[in-house]
């Protein structure tokens, strides 16, 4: 069934399964949920970008397609009328979504509409992406809504998982008009591309600065619009991404992420069928392993996140195993954790006294006492810049600045260098950095800002940083809960982002911080 070249024909359910599953066999039943829940996933997960209603709408297909498989008169073209129905489940959402105001909605709902749990960031974490496969994943927040239906479509079909037939008859219409429907979401997506470069570009062109000086760090449509604009005609930000790779050939045998071990279990606790009193034999064998599968998968997935670090379990009859493994858990165990924090020092010559400076005794800060393993960072700091001087992590509206503030400084300078540590919103062996106003540091398309908490996970997780030892004795430097490898760093325009480690000691001392006493 697979067309040539595809990277995963061994995994297609083939026509006999179909058939068998289609009579009621529990075994090809349980093979085709577990050949076809990842691709379904992949599909809705790009389509609503990580939506809260992903989960619902994998399962509505899932369960639609097996409600409907006993009625499939063509058995081969199974993968196309499954595609088909999870394009129809997606547009189905956002249009009950769509035709209900705004104001109508409760406040979870509309919580739920903001970007709390982005594929990108789903796919970024769990493939472990890098380079241009990196940037990639990270364009797609920069298209409309409706674009991304075709979008997870074609992503799959240059990723080997999908043909253009499938493809065409999901969007239900003609290969030659699904082609151009094709190559404009293409363009879209390479412009995309071009616009992530030279944000992340460092140093970024100045004029580039200057469009942005009245964004909120959000990507959107209408932002892309005008910054491609803007790269299409600036040498310095083309120079930036002339060596960018056709997404094609990033694409290319690009794994599918992972579905969620508490969705598989649900899903199949709903959609296997018990074995009747009489069965015997192979069947009354593959029933009851699908029992206990389900039974375990939905135990895993009532367990809570902390608990859940890792899972795996191999369906029965198949032999795939399925597993996650949370990708933002810390990189260290609590006890090993609390160690490290111990070696995260203030000053060696520390204050006898935390009390803030004053214009007529000190122009800088006096340095608080140095942390122990039971006491450590939580309370009022102000952060100074190793190798800035004079320096500090501060506010400049909503996002990340290293500011000069002194004893001199208005009060406002102050206050906005100025910030309270509290045990990690994601995760209490880390910090999480809250202004004088109540909003918290946290990342967002890896800018540094500042923000209200939403309440979401994806919000605690962006404001949640672990401490680690800085570039000199009794810095500290502060590493993203979710990323990993990602540190708080200035820049050569000194704003504040989220840059993976680079092994040199200019990288080094640009995310290393002196925590003196408050400002205010």
């Amino acid at each position: 069934m697979g067309r040539v070249g595809s990277q995963d024909v061994r995994e297609r359910p083939d026509v006999a399964v179909v058939v068998a599953a289609r009579a009621g066999d529990p075994r090809a039943l349980e093979r085709l949920v577990r050949d076809c829940l990842p691709l379904v996933y992949n599909i809705v997960g790009r389509a609503l970008d990580g939506h809260s209603d992903v989960d619902d709408v994998v399962q509505d297909t899932m369960l639609r397609a097996l409600d409907g498989l006993p009625g499939l008169e063509e058995p081969e073209r199974f993968r196309s009328w499954l595609v088909a129905i999870a394009v129809r489940q997606v547009r189905d959402r956002w249009r009950s979504r769509q035709a209900r105001p705004q104001a109508d909605l409760p406040e979870e709902a509309k919580q739920e509409a903001a970007p709390e749990a982005d594929f990108a960031d789903l796919a970024i974490l769990r493939l472990a992406l890098s380079g241009q496969r990196r940037e990639a994943v990270e364009a797609t927040r920069w298209l409309e809504d409706e674009e991304r239906e075709v979008l997870s479509l074609w992503w799959l079909e240059a990723a080997g998982e999908l043909t253009r037939d499938e493809l065409a008859a999901a969007c239900e219409l003609a290969p030659q008009h699904a082609a151009v429907r094709v190559q404009r979401i293409k363009e879209r997506l390479e412009s995309a591309r071009a616009v992530v470069r030279a944000l992340a570009a460092s140093p970024r062109c100045a004029e580039l600065g200057a469009q942005l000086a009245s964004w909120d760090g959000r990507p959107a449509a209408r932002w892309r619009k005008r910054l491609a604009r803007h790269v299409r005609d600036c040498p310095q930000c083309l120079l930036n991404t002339s060596e960018l790779m056709p997404a094609e050939g990033l694409l290319g045998g690009f794994a599918l992420v992972p579905v969620p071990i508490g969705l598989a279990g649900l899903l199949l606790a709903r959609s296997m069928p018990s074995a009747p009193a009489g069965a015997v034999g192979g069947t009354a064998h593959a029933s009851g392993s699908v029992g206990r599968v389900a039974h375990l998968l939905g135990r895993a997935a009532a367990k809570p996140v902390s608990i859940l670090t890792a899972g795996a379990v191999a369906l029965a009859g198949g032999g795939a195993l399925y597993a996650y493994t949370r990708p933002d858990a810390p990189a260290r165990p609590p006890a090993a954790q609390a160690q490290v924090q111990a070696q995260v020092q203030a000053p060696a010559s520390p204050a006898t006294s935390p009390t803030p400076p004053t214009p007529v005794t000190s122009a800088t800060p006096t340095p608080t006492p140095t942390p122990t393993a039971a006491s450590t960072l939580v309370g009022r700091h102000a952060l100074r810049s190793v190798d800035q001087s004079g320096r500090y992590v501060s506010e400049a509206g909503n996002l990340g600045t290293l500011g000069p503030v002194a004893a001199t400084s208005p009060g406002l300078v102050k206050q906005e260098a100025t910030f309270r540590f509290v045990a990690g919103l994601a995760d209490s062996h880390c910090y999480s950095i809250e202004d004088a106003t109540g909003r918290y540091l946290r990342h967002y398309a890896f800018r540094i800002r500042l923000d209200a908490n939403d309440g979401s996970a994806v919000f605690q997780k962006d404001a949640t940083f672990c401490a680690r030892p800085g570039s000199v004795d009794g810095s500290v430097s502060l590493e993203s809960y979710n990323y990993p490898g990602r540190y708080l760093r200035y820049r050569a325009n000194l704003e504040l982002w989220l840059d993976p480690a680079q092994n040199t000691a200019a990288f080094r001392a640009s995310r290393s911080f002196t925590v003196v006493a408050p400002w205010t």
